[in-house]
């Protein structure tokens, strides 16, 4: 069949509705926590749930089962930076493991905002390995090589496609050994998913609201792929992990 440059074919005009039909498209709303909606107690209980929510449901293995053999693999102390860290739960369990596999690590715990990182001051202020700091994630306090790994948990899809190529862009530039970034999938069917187990993991308003929002303005593998390398990332590999999850992995 001729197709005209720019144009699609009959299949690819099917695929591209039964996608759309399947993942629905993407939205560009704020969430609440992002616009500075809910009490301080709102802030602790939310980050709390996600927390739990990441751990139950396999957040935190998506992004774990491809940090923890990268940072095996040197013998030198390794830094890594966690982009809008909220609660600060994904450093506190790195630097966990780091004490059960006696790896020296210091983890920067990155978030814009202060109530984020106040949250997280309850329980990662006494751990001297994390760092909290209050910066903009797409305008690093950082010099390149400074850092060995950048990472991130349910950050990406809070990012416009624009923004999102450029922090992907700056963090690879950044990063000694790459980035390692992990995110919600969206679709209908994780969203149906997420709303049937709130009564008993998303009790407060603000993860009720903002899990239904993140999950709508969540990506797909094949819009990250494509975002990636348009940053310029080379050899991006996109890995899908069950219940609708992915992991962006960019190895140096």
């Amino acid at each position: 069949m001729y197709k005209a440059r720019g144009s699609l074919s009959i299949t690819e005009m099917q695929k591209l509705v039964f996608t759309r039909i399947l993942l629905g498209s993407r939205v560009e709303q704020e969430e609440l926590l992002d616009s500075g909606k809910g009490t301080d107690q709102d802030v602790i209980e939310n980050l709390a749930e996600m927390q739990r929510i990441n751990d139950f449901f396999g957040g935190t293995r998506a992004l774990t089962r491809h940090l923890f053999p990268a940072l095996l693999q040197w013998d030198q102390p390794q830094t890594v930076l966690d982009l809008g860290t909220g609660g600060a739960g994904l450093p506190v369990k790195l630097v966990r493991w780091a004490h059960q596999t006696n790896r020296p690590i210091q983890v920067f715990a990155l978030d814009w905002s202060m109530r984020n990182l106040k949250s997280a001051s309850n329980h990662s202020v006494e751990i001297r390995e994390i760092h909290r700091i209050q910066a903009n994630a797409l305008h690093l306090p950082f010099k390149p090589g400074d850092i060995d790994y950048v990472i991130s948990s349910l950050f990406l899809h809070h990012l416009s496609p624009g923004k999102l190529v450029a922090l992907l862009s700056s963090s690879y530039q950044q990063s000694r050994h790459g980035l390692i970034m992990s995110d919600l999938v969206r679709g209908w069917i994780p969203l149906a998913a997420f709303k049937l187990i709130q009564p008993v993991f998303a009790r407060n308003f603000l993860t009720r609201l903002d899990g239904e929002i993140s999950i709508r303005r969540a990506y797909t593998p094949a819009e990250l792929t494509c975002l990636a390398q348009e940053a310029g990332l080379p050899k991006p590999r996109i890995y899908t992990h069950w219940p609708w999850r992915m992991t962006l992995v960019v190895a140096k």
